[in-house]
């Protein structure tokens, strides 16, 4: 309980068990095994245009990634010179000062998070490999009894290599998505402690006048 309260205040990538880790690995290994000895002369035109298609869908999944964290990372970075001018507003001399230690605690809570959100985001926007096709590939599968079959599986064997690198660049994104959405819930609880603390003061000072209400002593004259 108390590791899901620390992951919902502080996202972190809980890594893959030693086990899962492995099988992950044997996955892959007996995949890229079944791609290099298996026999796709039969039906090659259906079997190339479902690995192009598969090819494409890795280089799209990494595009967007890509796409997404270069708005997020332009957005943070523009927003936080114009949160750092609101610091003044949250410390003055009007405010209650448990009101300006407890705005000035969330501010910097909420600006961690989304400093930490443009770090995903500039860590999935890194130059990472991604494999593809070359010239040489295809030259190659063209001396093959079978070309397009061999062209299927140089195609094949890309996304096979693709996939933890376009999954790190996704689940960075995801990360951003997660930091994010924790910036905005806290901003908006700073907003609503602003406009609801002075609200509270002046109702708990009402209520106390209604309880304990003032005696008013009466006035006595003395004449002589």
């Amino acid at each position: 309980m108390l590791k899901q309260r620390l992951q919902w205040l502080w996202p972190t990538i809980i890594p893959l068990s030693p086990d899962e880790q492995q099988g992950d690995n044997q996955w892959r290994r007996s995949m890229a095994l079944s791609v290099r000895d298996g026999d796709w002369s039969r039906d090659s035109d259906v079997i190339l245009e479902e690995s192009r298609r598969l090819f494409d869908a890795e280089v799209d999944r990494r595009k967007g990634a890509d796409a997404k964290a270069g708005i997020y990372l332009a957005a943070i970075t523009a927003l936080i010179p114009v949160l750092v001018s609101l610091i003044p507003s949250l410390w003055n001399d009007k405010s209650s000062k448990w009101l300006s230690c407890l705005g000035l605690f969330i501010f910097a809570w909420a600006v961690a998070y989304l400093l930490r959100a443009g770090g995903w985001a500039f860590k999935t926007l890194k130059v990472d490999g991604f494999d593809v096709v070359s010239p040489a590939d295809l030259a190659q599968s063209w001396k093959k009894g079978s070309p397009k079959a061999a062209l299927a599986k140089e195609l094949s064997h890309a996304v096979l290599n693709n996939y933890p690198k376009v999954n790190r660049k996704v689940t960075g994104i995801k990360m951003t998505h997660e930091f994010l959405l924790r910036a905005f819930l806290t901003f908006t609880i700073l907003m609503v402690l602003q406009v609801a603390w002075p609200v509270g003061t002046w109702v708990i000072g009402e209520a106390t006048k209604l309880i304990n209400p003032e005696v008013i002593a009466p006035l006595i004259m003395c004449f002589s």
